[in-house]
């Protein structure tokens, strides 16, 4: 027998839209969460325009949206409003990621909210945070926007122009959203009450450097040492091209990862070369040193280096392509690429989650919906009969 969710009973009403919002929401629904997505009338999230598509289902919109009933509003209307209050009343969360004071405008912000039903969790989700210069200028956010100005950036030595991270910050805000929502519902079992938790690209973006912080926050404070292991790990470049690609190595974990990384090449112990045998002369030598590295490197295999390497106990690992990397059968033996079945796209592949529960396990219950799917469903499950919708529909709060 099937088991139940971790989140079976939780109502969740989504207004998110694009990435952040509805990777978090779908974390809740993918664990039994009953998750309502609220969409605009006119087109839904801006998700389903992005390709490519099957048929007319966007492929990026079904990595993020399964598991979601879709309920398409006009809350320029009363009638839209009037819906989203009536949902409210089974609700448990209510998540947003509009620009700050969007919902207030239709009535729906934290304190009329709150005052109604003080036992629901408001979530929001945002470019910049909560209070500030950019919030109250009301600047629109975007994960590169964010990532270029919380420092995540790489600035390269050539003099080229930094380029963005490889990953955007919309992944990890959105878990950090879900976070706050599992918080804040922890928090009411004791409490009763709920409360209002938000997140924000900036901030994510900020907290994802937290190693290096520890450096450039305190640089007037530090002092180097002949063993700082961190100076190896500077002067030693993460990827290296091999005869036939790229390899990774992590030059950590080691008393002197030169000095491993050296025997495992066939080279002559480095860490004993005058040039390189303190921390700060790696630093000050390490263009010399990456060459000669990089000469060595090129001329074997990923697959033999691999082999020679991991004999020496340094860490390494081919680099691989996003399409190799669903390949690989680790990513694989994690389940972490799954087949679903759409009714008119027909089968596709997105990506599964990387929580794994051993008793209350995610589950693909649903494919996402078309926009607007369980509109009328949701409204008679609210009370609302045929006139009341046919007049719902007249008024434009429906499609």
């Amino acid at each position: 027998m099937a088991s139940c969710g971790a989140l079976d009973g939780l109502r969740v009403v989504d207004f998110t839209h694009v990435l952040q919002g509805p990777l978090a929401t779908q974390f809740l629904a993918d664990f039994g969460a009953d998750v309502i997505k609220v969409e605009r009338v006119n087109g839904g999230d801006w998700s389903r325009r992005y390709g490519p598509f099957i048929g007319d289902m966007s492929l990026v919109f079904a990595g993020l949206n399964r598991n979601k009933k879709s309920l398409a509003l006009n809350l320029n209307t009363e009638g839209g409003r009037t819906i989203v209050w009536r949902l409210l009343e089974k609700a448990d969360v209510l998540v947003h990621n509009f620009r700050p004071r969007v919902m207030e405008r239709w009535g729906l912000g934290y304190e009329e909210v709150q005052e109604r039903f003080p036992r629901l969790i408001y979530a929001v989700s945002s470019g910049w945070g909560d209070e500030g210069p950019y919030v109250e200028a009301q600047q629109r956010g975007h994960a590169d926007m964010a990532a270029a100005t919380g420092g995540l950036f790489r600035f390269d030595e050539d003099g080229r122009p930094p380029s963005p991270p490889g990953v955007t910050i919309d992944y990890p805000a959105g878990l950090l959203l879900t976070q706050a929502i599992l918080l804040a519902l922890l928090e009411r079992e004791r409490s009763g009450r709920g409360q209002r938790v938000s997140t924000d690209l900036l901030s994510a973006a900020v907290m994802a450097k937290v190693w290096d912080a520890a450096e450039v926050l305190n640089a007037d404070l530090g002092e180097p040492r002949d063993e700082d292991l961190a100076a190896t790990d500077a002067a030693i470049p993460r990827a290296w091209r091999t005869k036939d690609g790229f390899i990774e190595v992590s030059a950590v974990f080691s008393s002197d990862a030169l000095r491993d990384i050296s025997q495992a090449l066939g080279l002559e112990d480095l860490s004993q070369d005058d040039r390189f045998r303190t921390a700060a002369a790696r630093m000050r030598n390490r263009k010399q040193l990456q060459a000669i590295l990089q000469e060595k490197f090129a001329e074997r295999r990923t697959t033999e280096w691999l082999q020679c390497l991991g004999a020496q106990g340094v860490l390494c690992s081919p680099i691989n392509t996003l399409a190799e990397a669903f390949e690989d059968p680790q990513v694989q033996s994690n389940r972490m690429v799954i087949e679903m079945e759409h009714p008119e796209g027909g089968r596709y592949r997105v990506l599964g989650g990387p929580i794994r529960l051993s008793r209350t396990p995610a589950a693909v219950r649903r494919p996402p919906p078309s926009l607007g799917e369980h509109t009328e469903a949701l409204l008679r499950e609210l009370g609302y009969d045929t006139a009341d919708i046919l007049r719902l529909r007249q008024e434009g709060a429906i499609p």
